[in-house]
């Protein structure tokens, strides 16, 4: 855990009466400021959704509503409300810790392959009048990660469904076996092979077609703008254009969808 930064994070427009309502398994997510003299602001509503993750992008970029969203770099916060067990707290919220951790190795294998700017995480320190109305069992975490993750809805999706396995399926230890992206996906492969609950059903289903969509970045984003790739034409809510969507070949955005059929098809997948 990288402890050179101890941030605050501000009561505006953040709705802290919707967490720790029960212990939630699934990581939840909120858009935030870039860190300003050791604060940051929440910027929208926390979820769990990687869907709702997008929309805000979307609403951001149409103009529906203004989030304060910086597009250049990922800035999230991820909490989760540790099961509450007096003689075990200091234990949970270490396990938690671990498993975020875990969410930033697993990025970091891959965008060491490819040579991105690494994720990192930062803990997150509540005020006294924050304290007081979030559980101490609660836990915060900061995360940055390069734009590239932001500038696709593919690609966002698929970043959150990185930490969502990491929490839900930890008892694969990623964090101890993932050194690289060989290995990151071998340890993806062993726990869709042997565990059918958590988020690692949805890689089991679409795990090869990741790779095509990873190696093929520059081929299928790069040479279009963010804004023509959260797509003006969609208008429902949730905006249901994830890793998977698009693997399922299934995309509403048509230029992305032919051009991953025909990256698919050439690698037999």
């Amino acid at each position: 855990m990288e402890k050179d930064l101890i941030l605050k994070i501000s009561q505006n427009d953040y709705n802290y009466t919707i967490l720790g309502k029960k212990s939630i398994k699934n990581p939840l997510f909120a858009f935030v400021s870039p860190p300003k003299e050791g604060r940051i602001n929440a910027l929208t509503d926390i979820t769990f959704c990687r869907e709702s993750i997008c929309e805000y992008i979307r609403q951001e970029i149409r103009g529906i509503r203004s989030w304060g969203i910086n597009l250049n770099k990922l800035h999230l916060i991820v909490h989760r409300r540790v099961h509450y067990n007096p003689k075990r707290l200091d234990i949970n919220l270490k396990i938690f810790q671990d498993q975020i951790m875990a969410g930033k190795v697993m990025a970091n294998a891959i965008e060491k392959h490819y040579s991105w700017p690494l994720t990192r995480i930062y803990p997150i320190k509540m005020t006294e009048s924050q304290r007081d109305r979030v559980p101490e069992y609660s836990s915060f975490y900061y995360i940055v990660a390069s734009k590239r993750w932001i500038k696709a809805p593919p690609m966002l999706s698929m970043f959150l469904l990185l930490f969502r396995i990491a929490v839900t399926n930890d008892k694969f230890k990623f964090k101890t076996k993932v050194r690289s992206i060989k290995s990151l996906f071998k340890a993806l492969d062993d726990a869709a092979e042997k565990s059918n609950i958590g988020e690692i059903a949805y890689y089991r289903e679409h795990g090869s077609r990741w790779k095509v969509v990873l190696d093929n970045y520059k081929k299928l984003f790069s040479g279009r703008d963010i804004h023509d790739l959260y797509f003006p034409g969609q208008n429902s809510y949730y905006f249901s254009e994830g890793i998977n969507t698009l693997c399922d070949e299934d995309s509403k955005d048509k230029i992305l969808n032919e051009e991953f059929i025909k990256l698919a098809a050439k690698r037999g997948v």
